[in-house]
């Protein structure tokens, strides 16, 4: 995953995702858009130190502790 080292947007909208993750090598990212899928729990991007916006919107949120 390093090539994607440099990836600032990454938009995931309405893709039926059940969970974040695999996010590890995504050290640049800015924004992440994760509406509209079926997400449960935020999890997995508290290592996104540089994570502006996050959009998770039309999820099935039960927990926000990952935040």
């Amino acid at each position: 995953m390093d090539e994607l080292k440099s990836l600032k947007k990454l938009y995931l909208s309405a893709n039926r995702i059940r969970k974040i993750e695999n996010l590890e090598g995504l050290t640049n990212l800015v924004v992440l858009d994760v509406g509209c899928n079926k997400i449960r729990k935020i999890e997995n991007v508290s290592h996104l130190s540089n994570l502006k916006e996050f959009y998770a919107a039309k999820n099935k949120l039960v927990s926000l502790d990952g935040l």
